[in-house]
């Protein structure tokens, strides 16, 4: 693309932008704390689903101090439901850093930024352009459409080569004193208009120079990667409850799958397992307790990143004396009234079962 195209290019996304950006939340002020907060909630997931999360967390948490000091639980509340959880905690390793040395303000140096706990290439870029109006390039998902559909770029875009040409060109288009806008014009062009499926190139301000458009290869770029079929696995869980009428939860291991957050006791399955006897057995092994298992509760069906599980769901009565003193051979669990359950972090699919509970109770 010659120079003048570039600077045509620059001028009408601008403009297009300016009249045309949805007024989220964190754009108002272009305040920091609220950048970063908003672009490691919108990794893998799309705006309408983040501005509940956001405005919830900002109103509970409204700066980088009050992270610093919420407990463990509350920032995981918060972040329920939004998963990769590890992205919570990691904002809180960041906050307590950010207050220890650089006395509570998000830092502008690009190489402090990246040193910061779940803050990557990506994260760093987009708050160091969209916050402090860096000349620093940002390559998402979006971008990487857009850049490939403009350049007619047909090859796999997750290549090392690829991406190295993608975040090359993202930063040299940047026009010069206008990174926050650009790179946020590059974003919004792709999550609004050159979609993955049925673009609306006749809406899109740099229509003319689109090499993919005059090729008619918009529906081929960027090119499809073949993705791994997910895994399925097969759980069941139990809903015990004791007879003070508390249920059994315990806490997951801080690493690993959901880390830190709070469950219903649950075993993975073989196919031919016999499903009552094989959740006795894993919740007397596991946490030291006899169950019965009653008549089935649900079955829930939920998607994860890398697998797929059915969770096979049972209403099940602690054949203890009640007191429920036998499980702390789990040190992590314990007995919850159903009141007390939605102060607690749960996977998805259990906040489901919760759910169901209160329907039934």
């Amino acid at each position: 693309m010659s120079p003048t195209e570039l600077s045509l290019l620059q001028t009408n996304l601008l403009e297009w932008f300016s009249q045309q950006q949805r007024p989220l939340p964190w754009r108002q002020h272009y305040e920091p704390y609220a950048v970063w907060i908003s672009e490691i909630m919108l990794q893998q997931t799309q705006v309408t689903t983040v501005l509940p999360y956001f405005e919830r967390w900002m109103k509970k948490l409204p700066n980088i101090q009050a992270v610093a000091k919420a407990s463990e639980d509350t920032i995981l509340k918060l972040w329920e439901g939004l998963g990769y959880y590890s992205r919570a905690r990691n904002i809180q390793k960041a906050a307590l850093i950010i207050c220890e040395k650089y006395g509570g303000e998000v830092p502008q140096n690009f190489q402090e930024l990246l040193a910061l706990p779940g803050i990557g290439r990506y994260t760093a870029g987009a708050i160091a352009s969209i916050a402090f109006n860096q000349e620093k390039p940002v390559v998402d998902g979006n971008v990487i459409r857009v850049l490939c559909r403009l350049m007619d770029w047909r090859d796999n875009p997750k290549s090392a080569e690829m991406l190295k040409k993608i975040w090359h060109a993202a930063e040299e288009w940047i026009p010069k004193g206008e990174a926050r806008f650009f790179n946020q014009a590059l974003m919004e062009l792709g999550a609004t208009v050159c979609t993955t499926q049925q673009p609306l190139c006749l809406l899109c301000p740099v229509q003319s120079f689109c090499k993919a458009l005059q090729a008619n290869s918009i529906e081929i770029v960027p090119a499809k990667i073949k993705r791994t079929p997910p895994k399925l696995r097969i759980t069941a869980l139990a809903v015990i409850r004791n007879e003070a009428g508390n249920f059994l939860i315990a806490k997951r291991p801080l690493e690993g799958l959901m880390g830190g957050l709070w469950e219903f006791p649950n075993i993975n399955l073989d196919k031919d397992t016999h499903i009552k006897e094989a959740l006795e057995k894993g919740v007397q092994e596991q946490y030291g307790i006899r169950i019965k298992v009653n008549e089935s509760l649900s079955i829930i069906k939920h998607a994860y990143t890398s697998f797929k599980v059915t969770l096979h769901c049972f209403l099940c009565t602690d054949q203890q004396d009640g007191s429920g003193d036998a499980v702390m051979e789990e040190p992590s669990a314990q007995w919850v009234s159903l009141e007390k359950l939605k102060h607690f972090s749960f996977p998805a699919a259990h906040g489901q079962v919760i759910q169901m509970l209160e329907g039934i109770s």
